[in-house]
């Protein structure tokens, strides 16, 4: 798999100081994971940057190629596990966010490396999560307060330029903003012609697809279904199938 970085530089994650008083919160719908779901219904998102002309980069699980900066910010394909996420409900009302390839989750305590402190990864059951807040146009914040007793967010940061702060305006659309992906919704108990089946919901390259049901509909949000085959322009769209009815949010 090759990897595209901006520049020729390396785009990280950094944990920078956060004042959230001033951050707003908007109606965003986030599903977290439940391990105790019958249905074991899994959402798998790209979380990706509120930056303008970062849309395409994702937070990365990069640990196996670089052991000093195992997360990084990466232009990889839609289908790359290493770039896939799922949402698990922590305490105190955090969230603990675990990588599709190698089960590993983000830790919220990251490592001074001078001009920034670089976000860490780490093997299951060890971090303690981010508490997430909706920033306005579907973008959240992810904080935490680490061992030395300083709230810190989620940054997008190039490691090799000077280091930034935290943002005055426009806090959606800055270096802390980050975008929720959905790329598949698996596990869905859909009905087949005999016996329940497992159904997954894919979102590759603005378009949808299903498996594991070929009676299936598309909606857009006015509620007019849509050829199933259409190159999507982005905006919110409903999946039926069956008895069950999907949000999905294109970008």
């Amino acid at each position: 798999m090759n990897y595209n970085t901006l520049k020729k530089t390396l785009w990280g994650l950094c944990m920078l100081s956060a004042m959230t008083a001033g951050a707003q919160k908007y109606e965003s719908e986030i599903h977290l994971w439940d391990p105790l779901d019958e249905s074991e219904t899994t959402y798998w998102y790209r979380i990706c940057s509120a930056l303008p002309g970062m849309e395409s980069y994702a937070v990365t699980d990069f640990s196996e190629e670089d052991e000093l900066f195992p997360v990084q910010l990466l232009q990889t394909e839609e289908k790359d596990y290493k770039s896939q996420w799922k949402l698990k409900a922590g305490d105190d009302g955090k969230v603990i966010i675990i990588n599709r390839a190698t089960e590993q989750e983000l830790d919220g305590c990251s490592i001074d490396m001078g001009n920034c402190n670089v976000t860490q990864i780490m093997p299951a059951g060890i971090t303690e999560g981010f508490k997430m807040t909706a920033l306005g146009n579907n973008a959240f914040m992810l904080e935490s307060v680490e061992d030395d007793g300083i709230n810190r967010c989620l940054a997008a940061a190039d490691i090799e330029e000077d280091p930034i702060t935290y943002p005055t305006q426009n806090e959606s659309t800055s270096a802390i903003g980050w975008k929720f992906i959905v790329t598949e919704v698996s596990g869905w108990t859909g009905i087949g012609t005999n016996k329940a089946c497992k159904t997954s919901i894919r979102v590759s390259n603005r378009r949808i697809s299903v498996s594991g049901a070929t009676k299936w509909q598309l909606f857009n949000a006015q509620g007019e279904e849509m050829p199933r085959t259409t190159r999507l322009a982005p905006g919110v769209y409903m999946v039926k199938i069956a008895d069950k009815t999907e949000k999905i949010l294109i970008q």
